[in-house]
């Protein structure tokens, strides 16, 4: 199979760009789908950060940006860019599990904590909980007529009538009240010390123990957390004449809560220590005429690794999560389009700087850490390319983002894409989760290229064979026609793009909550949450909010990290009046906020 063809030639003729400044050697679909496959491939274990496989990713994106004839753009005249992150949490003694009795329960055999727990101890009595839910939404709530302060509270995982379409939580995908977090954040929020969870055995009888793993988040709930097995939660519930099998029975056919007081008291003690790694962007230079400017084009090369907190098909722990599409695809892209740069025998007016962004899948932390320690300053930075999620391109629909982002910008999209035949959709918005709003936070111009979510999304199921490589390659023709002209035109002039929600990775919207109208800076992972913008009109601008705020309070529910922030406006309706704590310049402001709709232009 030849790897090197002319990507013009394979496209039907009414595809055809009119004209070329230049004709570049382009690679085929066969190149781009040989990337693809490899950064895909089950050995790379995900590309998880803190994985070998992604470490064999950097290495192989190095060797390609050296034999495409890149210049090393990182540190100490190489190609990484060295970012720190945090990559879960290890368990450490003493960790125990103990009843008021002196009955101990074994780590790892009857429990283990959950990576969210706090570091700590508690020793409270206990009261069941049901599933651990509060959902106004549902009119449904474990908590009513219960007292869970100052106890630990024993809840269910998942939520009432899971796989019963008839289930008022609707049966048939998971609500946010399921997340686990959630159920802890909820405990919190009613008084709890502590929260045990275990899985009921209607639907999950062989599940017990396996899932979640211990490393599986690292950002504290605020109480001690662990999973705990039927057969503890049968010992706890022993007192009172019930099982756990005949509770969750109960729940889930009369839809109605069985929470109750149990007798028993228990401690529990947990020691985490957070784990931290290295992880690398892996950056490239095509040096231009002029030093000073560039043209930054990218992709995020990281998944999941072995699924975990962030994986949509839990019951995979363990298996590699390949994310074909997310982000092989974009990174296989990014390279086609260096390639096209670097077959030119001319150079650019521009530096055009490629770079393999690690981290997005924790929080855009790689690209953050670009933007905020550049290896090139960034005021000279005209314009972001960034592709997320290429891999897919049904009935030709794309989905082009940031078009509001520069003066002029739309329209120089609209006449780049005409030729290629694509049923556009355009979104002005630089925001959305992924490594363009870096960028943007930046007050960078920028694009962001998408071919929509599909049921693998973050499933080990997103696998290279369900790839459109021709529709990658016409996406890449269509980026380095667009850097050209950047490159050719004028200095593209930033402006604030008009709020919307095109961005939608997974099927569904953006589902039941309310917005603040904030854009978070996930670099922050504790101690508040971070505003790195506010959106205008929106109701944290008009209540008087800055970037640059610190989100430590809303609605009485505290806020240390991002999952209490989102919890926070998630069980909040849009309308609602609330009293938001943040910290500016190390003093404490109070501000009022109405809450809007969460899909709205604000």
């Amino acid at each position: 199979m030849k790897r090197l063809l002319v990507l013009l030639c394979l496209l039907p003729a009414g595809l055809l760009p009119a004209a070329a400044p230049a004709a570049p050697t382009l690679p085929d679909s066969a190149w781009i789908l040989d990337h693809v496959r490899y950064l895909a491939d089950p050995r790379l274990e995900g590309r998880g950060v803190g994985t070998q496989g992604l470490e064999y990713a950097a290495e192989y994106l190095e060797k390609e940006f050296r034999e495409l004839g890149l210049a090393p753009a990182g540190e100490r005249g190489g190609y990484r860019q060295a970012v720190e992150v945090v990559t879960g949490v290890e368990v450490t003694q003493p960790t125990d599990l103990t009843l008021a009795d002196g009955q101990g329960f074994e780590l790892g055999k009857d429990f283990v904590p959950f990576g969210f727990s706090a570091s700590g101890e508690a020793a409270a009595p206990v009261a069941f909980a049901g599933y651990g839910i509060t959902a106004p939404e549902y009119a449904y709530d474990d908590y009513a007529g219960l007292d869970v302060k100052n106890r630990f509270a024993l809840v269910l995982a998942y939520e009432p009538g899971e796989m019963d379409t008839a289930s008022r939580f609707g049966g048939d995908v998971n609500t946010p009240h399921s997340e686990l977090r959630n159920k802890a954040i909820n405990a919190r929020e009613h008084g709890a010390l502590g929260i045990l969870v275990v899985a009921g055995p209607r639907y999950h009888k062989e599940e017990d123990l396996t899932p979640p793993r211990a490393d599986a988040g690292y950002m504290s709930s605020g109480l001690v957390a662990a999973r705990v097995t039927r057969r503890v939660a049968d010992r706890l519930l022993a007192g009172s004449g019930e099982d756990i099998a005949k509770l969750q029975e109960s729940i889930d056919v009369h839809q109605a809560p069985r929470s109750l007081a149990l007798a028993d008291s228990l401690r529990l003690r947990v020691a985490l220590v957070k784990k931290r790694a290295f992880v690398h962007n892996i950056v490239g230079l095509w040096r231009g005429a002029d030093s000073t400017r560039a043209i930054v084009v990218g992709a995020h090369y990281d998944h999941l690794g072995l699924g975990g907190e962030h994986s949509l098909s839990p019951k995979d722990t363990g298996k590699p999560h390949v994310g074909a599409d997310d982000n092989a695809s974009g990174t296989a892209a990014m390279l086609a389009v260096a390639r096209a740069w670097s077959s030119r025998a001319d150079r650019p007016r521009r530096d055009l700087v490629f770079c393999a962004f690690a981290g997005e899948e924790l929080g855009v932390i790689g690209s953050a850490h670009y933007v905020g320690d550049p290896p090139r300053p960034i005021a000279g930075t005209d314009a972001m390319l960034n592709f997320d999620m290429v891999g897919r391109l049904r009935e030709r629909r794309l989905t082009v983002m940031g078009t509001g982002t520069g003066v002029g910008l739309d329209s120089l999209v609209r006449v780049a894409a005409a030729p290629y035949g694509f049923d556009l959709k355009l979104s002005e918005d630089g925001y959305g989760p992924s490594d363009h709003s870096s960028f943007y936070k930046a007050k960078v111009p920028v694009l962001m290229f998408f071919t929509g979510a599909h049921a693998d999304y973050h499933k080990p199921s997103d696998t290279w064979e369900k790839i459109d490589a021709g529709g990658i390659a016409r996406i890449a023709t269509l980026a380095y026609d667009l850097t050209q002209r950047l490159d050719g035109g004028p200095q593209l002039a930033y402006r604030q793009a008009a709020p919307d929600s095109a961005y939608r990775r997974v099927g569904g919207g953006s589902g039941y909550g309310a917005t603040l109208g904030t854009i978070p800076d996930y670099s922050q992972s504790e101690g508040g949450v971070l505003i790195a913008d506010v959106r205008e009109g929106g109701p944290a601008a008009a209540a008087g909010m800055l970037g640059g705020d610190i989100i430590v309070a809303m609605d009485g529910v505290r806020i240390d990290n991002i999952y209490d922030f989102t919890y926070a406006l998630r069980t909040r309706r849009p309308g609602r009046k609330v009293a938001v704590s943040v910290l500016r310049g190390g003093e404490k402001l109070a501000f009022e906020a109405v809450l809007g709709k969460r899909g709205e232009s604000r």
